[in-house]
């Protein structure tokens, strides 16, 4: 599934997700000099990745599929690898987060099991530094794949629920038919979310 699914991105030249574009465009309008630190959960083939990387984030992808570190060793610029690091773990195995500026998680969280998903959460808000932004999707109970136990979904509620120390800085959810980057047919039920974590006196 997940060959095909890099084989079509790399052919067709997608680019990065609109949830992270508008973040690293946000990021851009404070016109920070800092140097900004992200983690690319799900990195797949690596095109949020190199979108971060050519931005100046000092970058952690993250995939529990070993071939995605030679997805991202192929498509590097030569002056960036010393700025990425990649970790080859499931979401259900991963450790403690890094703190970071962005986290980034673009259609990837709902392949975390629901038994860990709450565990997973508590990880990624925990490292997301005060003013801090998340980026990503959940996909809702409407969703074609949602009688996939081994997958996690959110109604609205739930999906709000998960940001309450977060101001939400741009929140839609879409229900439409399409297809797979592999070409399935597919029912999509998405909620994709940016959102600033508040600041904390800590």
């Amino acid at each position: 599934m997940w060959k095909a699914h890099y084989d079509k991105i790399n052919k067709e030249k997608h680019p990065p997700a609109n949830t992270l574009s508008q973040t690293l465009n946000i990021i851009s309008n404070k016109g920070s000099s800092k140097e900004f630190k992200a983690i690319d959960l799900g990195c797949g083939n690596g095109v949020d990745t190199f979108a971060l990387l050519e931005k100046g984030f000092d970058v952690l992808a993250i995939d529990k599929d070993p071939n995605s570190f030679q997805h991202l060793q192929k498509g590097i610029s030569s002056n960036l690898p010393e700025r990425l690091n990649f970790q080859n773990s499931s979401f259900e195995s991963l450790g403690e987060l890094p703190s970071a500026d962005l986290v980034n998680a673009s259609f990837s969280l709902p392949f975390c099991h629901p038994h860990q998903f709450e565990r997973l959460w508590l990880n990624i808000i925990s490292c997301i530094n005060s003013e801090g932004f998340f980026c990503g999707h959940f996909f809702g109970p409407k969703d074609s794949w949602s009688s996939n136990s081994d997958m996690t979904f959110h109604n609205l509620e739930a999906v709000k629920k998960l940001f309450e120390g977060f101001e939400l800085l741009y929140f839609e959810e879409t229900s439409k038919n399409g297809k797979t980057l592999s070409g399935k047919e597919k029912f999509w039920h998405v909620f994709h979310v940016v959102a600033k974590k508040y600041h904390s006196t800590k």
